[in-house]
């Protein structure tokens, strides 16, 4: 994937020493934006089952690609704070109460940005803003992050600051925060529009569906209506 905003599927096997890998898929993955990281999606329980690409751009969106189909599944909002993502990598926290090996863990992205931040993002992607979370681990660069086997750790690496970082992994606060902003309702996205529920655009919102509800049935039906 690079600034050609280009993802490429390379055939390892059937390459040669002194060529060039050939080229096995290709495909447009942004318009305008430039991508600026990629993972492979972990199949998260009560969610999409399929092989999926996982892309950030330096407008803050994560997509989700099929690779086979070039197709993109889903496009939400990610972390605004501290720049664009540069670097992801997948974190697992054992929860041991699951019945099969997907339910066994809650999957959370670690991301770093081009400067000082660092971070977490609960997992199945919706662009609920309360899932995700970013610190300052470093006075300037973050070239490179890791976890744990077990969950419990985050490794940071800075540049000219010569340092590396341990950190303790707590995901309570964030768990918290989803649970007091309304869990998986809609409550968070309609406090991301200007002026929340009794703001002008929600209340121009709803009375244009109402209306496109009415027009679906005729405006001058004099029966009963059923919205």
């Amino acid at each position: 994937m690079g600034l050609d905003r280009k993802c490429f599927e390379y055939s390892v096997a059937d390459s040669k020493l002194f060529d060039k890998l050939p080229v096995k898929n290709c495909f447009s993955i942004e318009n305008e934006a430039h991508p600026t990281a990629c993972i492979w999606y972990p199949k998260v329980k009560q969610d999409i089952k399929e092989d999926l690409l996982l892309t950030v751009n330096d407008d803050y969106k994560l997509k989700l690609w099929n690779p086979k189909t070039s197709n993109s599944r889903r496009t939400c909002l990610g972390p605004t704070y501290g720049g664009d993502i540069k670097s992801l990598k997948l974190l697992k926290i054992p929860t041991g109460n699951g019945l099969s090996e997907l339910d066994n863990f809650d999957n959370y992205l670690i991301y770093s940005t081009g400067k000082k931040v660092v971070g977490l993002i609960k997992l199945p992607l919706d662009g609920n803003p309360h899932k995700t979370m970013g610190l300052v681990a470093h006075p300037n660069e973050v070239t490179d992050i890791c976890a744990s086997a077990d969950g419990k750790y985050i490794f940071t690496c800075g540049g000219d600051d010569l340092s590396v970082n341990m950190w303790n992994v707590d995901v309570t606060p964030i768990n918290e925060e989803i649970q007091m902003y309304g869990g998986d309702t809609v409550e968070p996205f309609i406090n991301l529009i200007e002026g929340g529920r009794e703001g002008q655009t929600y209340q121009d919102m709803n009375d244009f569906f109402v209306y496109a509800m009415i027009r679906s049935m005729k405006e001058d039906t004099t029966s009963t209506r059923r919205l």
